[in-house]
């Protein structure tokens, strides 16, 4: 059983499904391991505050959730899990001894999606995991087609639109830097006039496929912003940051060793981007997603004017 706390040190398996149980009582824990414990990676929590700490951290698949808990009981841990969209979609499996008709209904009305009753009998929750967890692959697996962008094989334009809104908001709130590059394969005009189709969308995949092979940190994200264009959006990172990042990407494209028109010349791209430090703008001033691509888009313009490979980061306020 897998434990979080100051003295963990063991690293949980990327590999099995990631299920946390809540509860106050370590017997009741302990009794849901024992079940558990040989097909899943276990973690455990007791109390709300604790169990939210840990699916914010962790990748969490499911949830066992007591609903009688000092402080914060499970409805209100479930509902708070609902509202934060990076763990809306964990489904919680509520595991109490009420049985009244009025508390079931009320776990689904938060958000749960099934009961276990107490005294807990081993078979009902193995079954119970097992086909919770199978409809959530499966509803995983449809939502990353829905995300999926045809041409690159990497996330598309409308994903990255909406993880741009809400980082922004995310970022204003926090008083946090925000960065976004976008990058753009050189002489796209030419490599399409010389190439066929199913060789621009290869190249397209390829080039897709390199760059998100470079994301590094946790809450980078890389996308297809559409055509030749691809965006790397960098939460709470800065401009020294981005400078880093934005001449390793150059270098990425250019180490996939893709031939332009010219088979002796390899494929290259420029990258131009924006980095806003909410914490040093006005308390006043509002920035958008749309003010923040439009903003990088205009950089990159000006980093493929000056040729092949080129960086032109801007800080909201001026030039880097």
């Amino acid at each position: 059983m897998a434990t979080i706390g100051p003295d963990l040190e063991e690293r949980p398996s990327e590999e099995r499904p990631h299920v946390l149980i809540v509860d106050d009582v370590s017997e009741n824990i302990e009794v849901l391991a024992a079940a558990l414990g040989a097909d899943y990676e276990v973690f455990f929590a007791m109390s709300g505050d604790e169990a939210i700490e840990i699916a914010s951290s962790f990748r969490i698949d499911l949830i066992l959730l007591d609903i009688m808990m000092p402080d914060v009981d499970g409805y209100e841990v479930c509902r708070l899990l609902k509202l934060d969209p990076r763990l809306a979609e964990i489904p919680v499996i509520f595991v109490t001894a009420k049985t009244d008709i009025e508390d079931e209904a009320k776990g689904f009305e938060v958000g749960g999606v099934d009961y276990i009753t107490k005294p807990i009998k081993r078979l009902r929750v193995r079954a119970r995991v097992s086909t919770h967890l199978q409809l959530k692959a499966s509803r995983d697996r449809l939502r990353a087609l829905a995300h999926l962008d045809s041409i690159a094989g990497i996330a598309n334009r409308a994903t990255f639109d909406s993880l741009l809104e809400r980082e922004t908001r995310r970022a204003e709130l926090e008083q946090v830097p925000l960065t976004l590059l976008l990058i753009g394969i050189d002489d796209f005009d030419a490599l399409v006039d010389s190439k066929g189709h199913l060789q621009i969308q290869a190249l397209l995949e390829h080039v897709g496929q390199g760059l998100a092979d470079h994301v590094r940190g946790a809450l980078d994200f890389c996308a297809h912003f559409g055509g030749h264009q691809f965006a790397m959006l960098l939460p709470q990172q800065g401009a020294e940051t981005a400078l880093i990042r934005a001449a390793d990407l150059v270098d990425a494209v250019a180490q996939l060793g893709l031939k332009g028109v010219d088979p002796r010349q390899a494929v290259t791209a420029s990258v131009g981007g924006i980095t806003v430090d909410f914490a040093l703008l006005d308390p006043d001033e509002r920035i958008g997603s749309y003010e923040l691509a439009l903003a990088a888009s205009q950089a990159l313009e000006q980093a493929a004017g000056s040729g092949r490979g080129q960086l032109w980061l801007q800080r909201w306020e001026g030039a880097v």
